[in-house]
């Protein structure tokens, strides 16, 4: 039991801490600095910055100077309880500059409620734009226009789970957008012969599942003349198009999808890294045209120091063996080969084709062998998956053994 003596001084102690947090501790977060108080709110969802103004005067409009704005419909049971309160809280915010802007919203989205975000993103100088809806209730494109002009913005991102117009892409003059740098594009209708040529600045461009709609009778050639480009990402799984790619400097290609697309252009002198994935299903007699297909691709992109296939890549290269034994690989500076199996037993896409992990670990030395001809010197990532079905039975000494969460085996090839 306590002393008198301590039950006063708890009793002190008590009072003290009382005080200070009727004083002190409900005043701290007003004692913090301006930027440090708007850098927390920023690192909030918009709907909880707008709380904090019930907390004293000096936040009742606190939430207001905050450089980003973070919208997302899955905090709101209702719709249009979102969409009012995005109404209202842009009416009420100060014209201070925006640093970026996300837009979030599930179910249809009206052209109305669009169009006040881009308005007063654009109004107020944003720097960063991220907007995705599910689909659009009646004007099915996004709300910027040909003649939308921006000095600020560098990174544009357009996400949709429905195809939507983009009038904004093609050739520009004075330079409407020349700080962009960054652009991703998801399910946007392409029409114009040149669509990226107005974005001077473009360094990453990442396109899935766009469709192009050219109605001047020609073949559908997706033109992509942008001369600072360094990363291209086409994510698709029916690509049915030409690539006409004018990007000298670029050094970073990814595609994913069940067509390759035909690569032309220039050339890419500075390529570097190459990643390739097959998506989508391929019948039998399917197989020797998507092979075809793969080697005029392999052909474009003769330049890369580093090359990553996926396991459907690789399966189908195993379908034509004594193609790869005669032909020539057009890789001569190969630097790193990665074979990833890490999504096999989720990738069975060749119909007719039950081979086991294992079945096709014996036939990746010809895969490896017709790669690698030219670049001997090249280093040869293998990547299982991290539940082997046949762990006993596998062929090789990496995949006998039983398999961690994500193997890797690094092996010096020497020439051949």
């Amino acid at each position: 039991m306590p002393t008198a003596t301590q039950k006063q001084t708890l009793k002190r102690l008590r009072a003290e801490e009382g005080e200070e947090t009727d004083t002190t501790v409900a005043d701290r977060l007003t004692d913090l600095p301006e930027s440090l108080q708007l850098h927390i709110l920023a690192c909030l969802e918009t709907k909880h910055a707008f709380k904090t103004s019930v907390l004293s005067k000096s936040w009742a409009s606190k939430w207001t100077c905050v450089p980003v704005l973070n919208y997302n419909s899955y905090g709101f049971k209702k719709l249009n309880e979102f969409d009012k309160f995005v109404f209202n809280t842009l009416s009420v915010r100060r014209s201070a500059k925006l640093e970026k802007l996300t837009f979030r919203r599930g179910g249809i989205c009206s052209a109305k409620i669009l169009k006040k975000v881009f308005d007063y993103a654009f109004s107020r100088g944003v720097k960063e734009l991220d907007v995705s809806i599910i689909r659009s209730r009646k004007d099915k494109s996004w709300p910027i226009l040909a003649h939308t002009t921006s000095d600020s913005l560098q990174s544009l991102k357009l996400d949709s789970n429905s195809n939507m117009g983009c009038s904004f892409l093609g050739p520009r003059s004075g330079g409407a957008f020349k700080k962009l740098t960054s652009m991703y594009l998801k399910r946007v209708i392409i029409t114009d012969l040149d669509p990226f040529s107005g974005f001077p600045a473009l360094k990453k461009l990442t396109l899935v599942s766009c469709n192009l709609l050219q109605t001047n009778g020609t073949t559908n050639t997706l033109n992509v003349h942008a001369p600072q480009l360094l990363e291209l990402t086409i994510s698709d799984y029916y690509v049915n198009y030409c690539c006409q790619l004018t990007t000298p400097n670029l050094r970073y290609f990814n595609f994913q999808g069940c067509n390759f697309p035909r690569l032309q252009g220039g050339g890419l002198p500075v390529l570097d890294t190459v990643v390739i994935d097959f998506v989508g299903s391929c019948r039998e007699n399917q197989r020797r045209k998507t092979f075809d297909d793969l080697m005029m691709l392999f052909n474009s992109l003769h330049s890369a120091k580093t090359l990553t296939l996926y396991s459907a890549v690789v399966q189908l290269l195993t379908f034509f063996p004594d193609d790869l034994a005669k032909r020539c690989s057009p890789f001569r500076e190969l630097k790193f080969l990665k074979v990833d199996f890490s999504r096999f037993h989720y990738q069975r896409l060749f119909e007719g084709d039950c081979r086991s992990l294992s079945e096709l670990l014996r036939v990746v030395p010809c895969v490896k062998g017709y790669l690698l001809k030219k670049s001997h010197e090249a280093k040869c990532t293998m990547v299982y998956p991290d539940d082997p079905v046949e762990e006993s039975t596998c062929s090789t000494s990496q995949a006998s053994k039983r398999c961690k969460r994500v193997q890797i085996s690094t092996i010096k090839l020497k020439g051949k």
